[in-house]
């Protein structure tokens, strides 16, 4: 099952029954009402655009738009939800259910929470140290974590996949009259902060073309019952793309030689200045001190970037 943060679809205005011209803003251009349409960014992002020209409805927002696809996401089971509040803007003349397939996804962000009791820091390390071209790849900070993108010229070729702390995000003042409206304070303490998001990393993957989302998702076609039935898993893809294999050591020699190196920085509580001062204790004069530390520094810098995880099963 597809789980989304954000989603943009549209649809043809015959699917639609009735409007709230009084909630709408009415656009009129030589004295004819080219659209109408809502816009609101609090306590969640919704936007509606009427079309009459093109007789098209275009809707877009986020998993704030209820609590149930908040704390689990835009999703199959959790569609019905969202409408009911798009219903309170615009009516369809089905159900939800059966009128699925007369959505089509033009934009969705393709999200996944992950429980991570680790520094997300380490993520970030994990990933600059990893990647496969620097020239194409880049991260930069974003919400308390960072985004990795590709560098590209065409827009249908560009990838970005923002990883960081949801909690942390949810923080942000631009975020706090939803927090308060879908949370109970008591004393200072914030289930939404607290409990549900608490250790929770977000990976998630903006898809801004139509091309894309049916090359990412491995679907036919655009429509909303595709999208949320899709199986596929763009993020993995996108970390596999831009990250080079997990190196594997197949020499038992070498791994013996590492196995004790191992234990000798261990033996030296893991500090290098240690690990020096026992060499020139156990060695004689003529010994090159360089040249034995190579193997201990390479050592201790691999095992200070080694993280306590395996970043592709973590979005399995």
């Amino acid at each position: 099952m597809m789980d989304l943060d954000k989603i943009k679809m549209i649809t043809s205005i015959k699917n639609m029954e009735r409007f709230d011209e009084n909630k709408f803003q009415s656009v009129i251009l030589d004295g004819k009402i080219r659209y109408h349409e809502y816009r609101q960014k609090k306590p969640y992002d919704l936007s509606i655009m009427i079309n009459h020209e093109k007789e098209e409805l275009a809707i877009e927002f986020t998993s704030k738009i209820s609590e149930l696809s908040f704390f689990d996401l835009i999703n199959e089971s959790t569609i019905d939800e969202c409408f009911c509040v798009i219903e309170e803007f615009v009516e369809f003349d089905e159900e939800v259910r059966d009128i699925l397939d007369e959505f089509e996804v033009v934009k969705c962000d393709v999200t996944k929470d992950i429980p991570f009791t680790d520094d997300i820091k380490k993520l970030k390390r994990y990933i600059l140290s990893n990647l496969k071209n620097y020239d194409k790849w880049k991260c930069e900070p974003y919400r308390g974590g960072f985004t990795l993108s590709k560098i590209v010229g065409t827009k249908g070729y560009k990838k970005r996949l923002s990883i960081y702390p949801k909690a942390h995000e949810l923080k942000l003042r631009k975020n706090r009259a939803f927090v308060e409206e879908v949370d109970n304070f008591d004393e200072g303490d914030s289930y939404v902060y607290d409990d549900h998001f608490r250790d929770i990393i977000r990976f998630e993957m903006n898809i801004n073309t139509k091309a894309q989302i049916r090359e990412l998702l491995n679907i036919p076609d655009n429509k909303l019952s595709s999208v949320l039935s899709s199986s596929a898993n763009p993020i993995l893809d996108v970390l596999n793309e831009a990250l080079k294999e997990p190196e594997e050591n197949n020499s038992v020699l070498s791994a013996w030689k590492e196995y004790k190196d191992v234990l000798v920085l261990k033996d030296c509580d893991n500090n290098l200045g240690k690990v020096e001062n026992k060499i020139r204790s156990l060695t004689s004069k003529n010994t090159s001190i360089t040249r034995m530390m190579k193997p201990y520094r390479e050592l201790h810098k691999r095992l200070q970037n080694k993280p306590s995880f395996d970043l592709r099963k973590l979005v399995v």
